[in-house]
Order: structure tokens, then sequence, then C-alpha cells
């Protein structure tokens, strides 16, 4: 008696993908990926309605019914962002899902399509024509559970195998077991035999990158003269100045010839800049065309220079004259590298959305996107990498909380993973762990042979001193606080900081005494406040969601809580009181969307948020004590700005290489800013009356004594500044390999 039923189901295939849509599971080649409930019925109603064009508003009705709660539109960026990640998609550069602006989204990859009977239950019973025996349970394969849209199969000829001789069935069996030995035989693992640190300056520059010829290690150092080109032997000893073209020059890459270095002028991290070939033996250096970019890497053969500018990867030939897109990606893309055969490109991807960084491989004519490792796989954080033994292996740094880098030091290690080829074996494995701390290692590069990685080490030590504005006298603070962002109460008696090395949150007297821990774990405390009545701290927690959002806490202490709802994505920086008390002023990105963060005042009573034009890309406000007056910073044009409350109009009030730390006079008639990038990392004001910039103290000496850099952390009611000195150290490190 047959006792199975069957259901419809429907399958569609699209590229490596199928989906079923009555299982609710998405497979690529077999394997499933994981896809929540909104992401998979919006692919489903995209597959269903293909080629054609869906509005938001037909997407709206069919996932969020008439009645359902929710902030539409960044629910529905999400969920597409999680299914395009999911489908390894793009969006400006798009192979399954197209959007149409103001219109809506397509789907537009080829699409085959099957509706299959599937029985329910797996199995007949077939009776027994002899009385004594039990009836017979026979496996159902049904012909009509396989995908339709795929060939029918052949019998294989190795189901013939019984009728072979008994020696050539032995034979098959020996080779198959020898091939099932090959697949699942453990592979040696890789070891680490030493770990040693080249160099002693402890100023190399955390954000630069190592370039070797095998004898020699390349790099940048940073002193008080600026960014200085030095060498070192592979073997560690004494630095040498390599004399550059140019100020501040920049390291990319060298030519695998070892004949010409790839250079740039180094402005900013992150940031644009001419490339340039530079001959190793010395000489004048050539421009490559008229090409800019962040970052740049010679091919193997070096016939090509692939970089990023923005937001694109691109190819070029080393005159320049050759300029072709590889894709784009936002936001931009980093920590490119080639693979040894010329044929793809790794690179470090941001989600903004979900506070990770992952790397992704891309094939040189801009096809076969993959993401290198699972979602979840390594921790949240994947960084740059290199290839090692001609491709067998691939190094690369990761690490936790990187994007909190304001509020707290990232620890970052190396990890290897085997890049498996062949039979069996077409993907990449499990990454081990290298090294484990106590020092941060990243921008790691190796020699040929893949026996040696080096990479820039750092560990960090901080102090906190007070710095006399009429006799510049340093007096030590707060000893062994860590402390890297202060506010003083407006009585002038109490300081509020965070605590760097873990991101709790403290107020203590302005001697230290008192000292009280106000939230109970790491919150990777940022940029705290005094609110005018004293009874709260505002701070930036990194720590305490995906997203670095405004908390306020009690001046007791307890549960921070949040400022704005978290039913959204929208991440801030940093934010400050008005005067009395009512209103909040903060920058804002909708992470979701990936914009440009904006400025918003939040009404404390009304809850509503306003954003103030004409505030695009700007962040860290700060409201003068008058009330008058909104500060920001705008690291993109490299300006501090101002906004006049009465006449609602931004106006730029000083320029700097990267300033950074806002601070208002207690008397609100002066603005107080440090540039970063300034050799010195000065500190500088400007007076309302005058709005003329004004240095107000440098730290030459503390950076010519050994610290790593001097971070501007706070302004006494007295007019005190107040400066976090990190005296550790950056350096080059080698990190000695035994391969199996």
């Amino acid at each position: 008696m047959d006792t199975s039923s069957s259901q419809t189901r429907r399958l569609y295939k699209f590229g490596l993908f199928e989906a079923d849509l009555e299982q609710g599971t998405l497979t690529r080649q077999g394997s499933p990926i994981k896809l929540q409930e909104q992401p998979f019925r919006i692919l489903a109603l995209l597959l269903e309605a293909r080629g054609e064009i869906l509005t938001r508003e037909d997407l709206q009705k069919r996932i969020w019914p008439e009645g359902t709660y929710v902030e539409f539109d960044g629910s529905l960026n999400t969920a597409l962002m999680k299914l395009r990640a999911a489908l390894s998609d793009n969006a400006d550069n798009p192979i399954f899902i197209e959007t149409l602006p103001r219109k809506g989204y397509r789907f537009i990859a080829p699409v085959e399509a099957a509706r299959v009977d599937s029985p329910t239950v797996t199995a007949i019973r077939i009776e027994s024509e002899e009385a004594d025996l039990d009836g017979v349970v026979v496996p159902l394969e049904s012909e009509e559970t396989t995908q339709s849209f795929l060939p029918r199969e052949q019998p294989r000829p190795w189901v013939r195998v019984f009728s072979l001789n008994w020696w050539q069935s032995a034979s098959i069996v020996a080779v198959a077991a020898a091939l099932l030995a090959f697949a699942f035989w453990p592979s040696q693992e890789v070891r680490v035999a030493a770990v040693r640190q080249l160099t002693r300056s402890g100023q190399v520059d955390p954000w630069g990158k190592l370039v070797t010829d095998g004898s020699r290690i390349y790099f940048v150092v940073r002193d008080v003269t600026g960014w200085n080109l030095m060498q070192t032997s592979v073997e560690g000893g004494s630095m040498q100045r390599t004399p550059t073209p140019f100020d501040n020059t920049r390291i990319f890459d060298l030519s695998p010839d070892h004949a010409q270095f790839l250079i740039g002028q180094l402005t900013h991290r992150g940031e644009e800049t001419a490339l340039w070939l530079w001959p190793v033996q010395g000489g004048a250096p050539r421009r490559i065309g008229d090409l800019m970019a962040q970052e740049a890497v010679w091919s193997p053969k070096g016939d090509s220079i692939a970089s990023v500018r923005g937001e694109l990867i691109q190819i070029t030939d080393a005159e320049g004259s050759h300029l072709r897109e590889v894709a784009r990606f936002h936001p931009a893309p980093h920590s490119l590298v080639w693979s040894p055969d010329g044929k793809r490109l790794r690179f470090t991807q941001t989600n903004l959305a979900e506070n990770t960084d992952s790397m992704w491989e891309i094939g040189v004519d801009g096809t076969s996107l993959r993401r290198v490792l699972p979602e979840g796989h390594r921790g949240p954080h994947e960084g740059s990498g290199t290839w090692l033994a001609g491709g067998k292996y691939f190094a690369f740094s990761s690490g936790l909380d990187l994007r909190a880098s304001l509020a707290i030091d990232t620890q970052a290690n190396l990890w290897l993973m085997e890049e498996k080829k062949g039979l069996f074996r077409n993907h990449s494995g499990d990454p081990s762990q290298l090294t484990k701390g106590p020092i941060a290692l990243d921008h790691p590069t190796a020699t040929t042979d893949g026996s040696r990685i080096f990479a820039i080490g750092s560990h960090n030590e901080y102090s906190l001193l007070r710095i006399d504005p009429k006799t510049s006298a340093k007096t030590a603070m707060l000893s062994e606080s860590g402390a890297t962002d202060m506010d003083f109460s407006l009585d002038g008696q109490w300081a509020v900081y965070a605590a760097r090395e873990d991101g709790t949150l403290w107020k203590s007297r302005i001697d230290g005494s008192n000292r009280v821990q106000l939230t109970a774990g790491a919150a990777g405390a940022f940029a705290p406040h005094w609110s005018p009545d004293q009874k709260q701290i505002l701070f930036t927690g990194f720590l305490l969601d995906k997203q670095p959002r405004l908390y306020v806490v009690s001046a007791q202490g307890g549960a921070p809580k949040t400022v704005l709802p978290t039913d959204n994505q929208w991440a801030s920086v940093s934010g400050d009181w008005r005067t009395d008390g009512r209103q909040i002023v903060l920058d804002v990105q909708d992470t979701a969307k990936a914009s440009e963060p904006t400025i918003r005042i939040l009404d404390l009573e009304s809850g509503v948020l306003t954003e103030l034009q004409g505030s695009e890309g700007l962040i860290e406000p700060r409201w003068s004590s008058d009330g008058r007056f909104i500060a920001a910073l705008d690291p993109g044009k490299k300006q501090v700005r101002l906004f006049d409350c009465k006449l609602k109009k931004w106006s730029v009030i000083a320029d700097a290489n990267f300033p950074s730390t806002l601070r208002w006079s207690p008397g609100g008639d002066a603005l107080y800013f440090q540039d970063s990038d300034e050799v010195e990392e000065a500190v500088f004001r400007v007076p309302m009356a005058s709005r003329e910039t004004e240095r107000v103290t440098g730290f030459g000496d503390l950076l010519s004594a050994g610290a790593k850099r001097c971070i501007f952390t706070g302004l006494s009611p007295d007019g005190a500044v107040y400066v976090t000195v990190d005296h550790g150290d950056v350096d080059v490190y080698s990190i000695d390999l035994k391969l199996p």
C-alpha cells in the first residue's frame, strides 16, 4: 500500500544559488546560506516577478501588511543589504538585484524555475506474498524530487563494478580508499618558530605599510620632522633613512623585479594621493598618468597596478594609460592584495550596519565575487593580509572592535589559513591563530618562500598630563588612569573621563580623589560631558551595541540609557548638552544607508529630532556656553566649522591637517581644537572676537622624547590643557614559521 502524499514545491536556480520557496531555504552549490525571514521574503517576491520592477510600496504591502508598525525605510534597506550580502551582490554593480532610482527593484539574473511534487512520506510498504514473511520497507527515490531544470543523469559506468573480475574490483576499491584518505587526512599545521622585534624606534607609522625585497624592509617612521621613509635589514639592526623625492613620502609597494617603488605623498589615512614610480637606486620619480588612489599594489608579473580610489577598485598598466574599472563597493574597500597567479584580488570590506570587517575576493575581470571566510567564522574584524609560499597559505590580521579605536585599543593578532586546491580541496581551510598578544600585529607581508612574516606591532602605555597655559609646566594627573577624554563639572570640582585600556567611564575629584566607576563594564566610553545640573553624564558607548550610540548615565553610576531609540541603525560619535539642559546636539549616521553623518538637535521634552541644514559630513558637535554657536569637525574638508543658531548659517572658522577634540573655553569666548597631523600635534584656539587661529601649545618635546602620540583630552575651568600621552611603541616584528 502506498502511504505517500505529495506537495508542490517551487524551486528557483540562479547562478550557483537555489531557493526553495516552500521550505524557505537558500543554498549555494548545495551548501545552506543563512538568511533571515524578511530578506528571504524579498528574494521570493523578486524571483516570482523576475524581470519586472517591484516598487518599495509593493514590497511594503507584501512584507509589512497594513497595521504593522515598523520604520519601513530602514527595515527595507537593512533587509536588502542582508540579501545582497548573502548573494555576494553589489548595489552599484549588480549581478542579481538591480536598483532603479525612484522606481524600485528588479531581479536581472537568468532564472530556471521548477514546480515539483515531493512526497511527504518517502517509503512504501510492499506486502509479502508469503504468509510467514513480514512486509519489507523499500526507500522511495522519486525522480520528481530532483531538480527538473538539471539534465537527467545517465547510469554511471561504476554501477557495473560488481560484474568485474575480483582483482579489478579490488583495484578500484584501493584507489577509492586512497582518494578518501587523501581528502580527509589531516594536514600538518604551520608552527611559529620565533617572534622577534626588528626595530626599536617606537615610532613606526601604525597605519603605514611594510615592503620587502627579501634582504631589506622599507617602512615609514613619524617624528617631529614629519613622515620619513626608513629601511632596515630583515634580520634587524639599525635603521637608515631613505632620501625621498618629496616630503612625507608614503610607500605602497615594490615592483616584483625590485627595481621600482610605488609611492605617494602622505596626507592622512584614507585620503587619495597621486601615484608615482620611483627607481630603487634613486633618481627622479615618474607620475603614473593622472592616477589618484588611497592605496595601490603591483601585479605579480609587474605589468599592472591595482588601486583603490573612492569606492572603486581599478587596474591600469604602469604607464597609467589603460585604466579600467573592476568593481565598485560601498563603503570603500581597503587592504588590497593580488593573488600569486594574478587572477584575483583580495580586499577588506566594512559593513557599517553590522559593525564588521570581512575579507572578500574578486576576479580581475570583475566576476566571481565571494567572501573568503564564512560569516561569523572568524571574529567581527578581518584586516589586511598577505600570501605565502606561492599561494599555498594566506596570513591576515584579525581583531576585535576596530571601529572603536577612538575609545579603546584594538588587540589584533595574526592568523593563517591554507588555500586548499585540487581534488576535494577547492576552498580556504579553517584559519589557525599564529599570535596572541600582548603586541597588536597588523599589515603583514611575507618573504617569497613564506618562511617569515613581517608585521607592524604596537602596544600602548598612557599617562595624563596637565599643562599650565602660562608657564607650560607639566604635571602628572590621575596616575595610571589611562584617561583619554575628559570633561569638568561647571563648579570645577569634578572630572569625568574614559579609561582607554578597558573602555570604562569614571569620575573623580580633579586631584584624583573620590574615584568612582560609573559603568559596570567596558562601555567603550568616549567624549563624556557633564549635564548642566551635574546629575548626568552624556557619552558615546562603542561597546554597548553594534553601533556607537549616545548614552546617558547617572553621575552616581548605574545602567546607561540610550538617547535615541535603538530600533534603528543610527550611529553617533559624539554629542553635547545645551546650557539649559533641555536639548542635546549630536552627530547621526544612518549606517543602513551608509550615508554621511549629519548634525541634529534633540529636544528632550518633545522628543523631536531636527537636522541642521548644511551639516552633511560633520561630526563631534559642541555647544558654546551661551547657546549661540555649535562647533563641529569636518574631517573630509579638514575644517572646523561653526553654526550660528540665530542666523541659521554655517561658516568655516579654522583649517587643519586633521582637526580633532573640540573644546569651548569655560566662558564660551574661544574654541580649542587639536591638529593631530601637525608635526607637534599642537593645540590651537580661535577667539570668537577675532576669529584668528592662535597656537596654544605643541608637544614636540614629548614626541622627541619617544611619545608615540599626544591626545588633547580636556580643558579645565582655569584654562589648563589636559593631554593623554601614549608612551607605547610601534615597531617592525618578524614571525618565523615552520612550514610542513
